[in-house]
């Protein structure tokens, strides 16, 4: 039986050197995030790209990633994204702002051990409010 946790902590050791390549190994072809806001990102090369934003946006940027929980078929990693926002947020243009955001991600694996969705968990007003895109509530 494969070590879920050990292939999520992967992910983020791979996040963590920019080997976008390395996140995207233990994934199945048609795997999916899905995402805050109803955001949903198909197939190993959007998934990629989709990592890398995060990357793209605050360039300085940590996950801060802890596996906190795994079973046969899945594992849940939780973290602080933090770091400097220099570049294009989704739709929105660099604030220059910092940003530390709790996040958690849940991991499904297939009989092959393969990661087949992972659902993400993360406050976005949290996050426009840190980047100075919308008001404190």
């Amino acid at each position: 039986m494969p070590n879920n946790g050990a292939v999520t902590d992967a992910i983020f050791n791979a996040w963590e050197r920019r080997d976008f390549e390395s996140i995207v190994k233990d994934m199945a072809d048609d795997v999916s995030v899905n995402a805050p806001g109803g955001v949903v990102v198909r197939g190993k090369n959007d998934v990629r790209d989709w990592y890398a934003s995060w990357v793209t946006a605050c360039p300085d940027s940590v996950a801060g990633a802890v596996c906190v929980g795994e079973t046969g078929d899945s594992a849940v990693m939780e973290g602080v994204y933090a770091g400097t926002n220099t570049g294009a947020f989704g739709p929105f243009e660099a604030t220059g702002r910092s940003v530390s955001l709790p996040w958690t991600n849940v991991y499904k694996f297939n009989a092959d051990g393969r990661i087949t969705s992972v659902n993400v968990y993360f406050d976005q007003v949290t996050l426009l409010t840190q980047l100075g895109h919308m008001e404190p509530m």
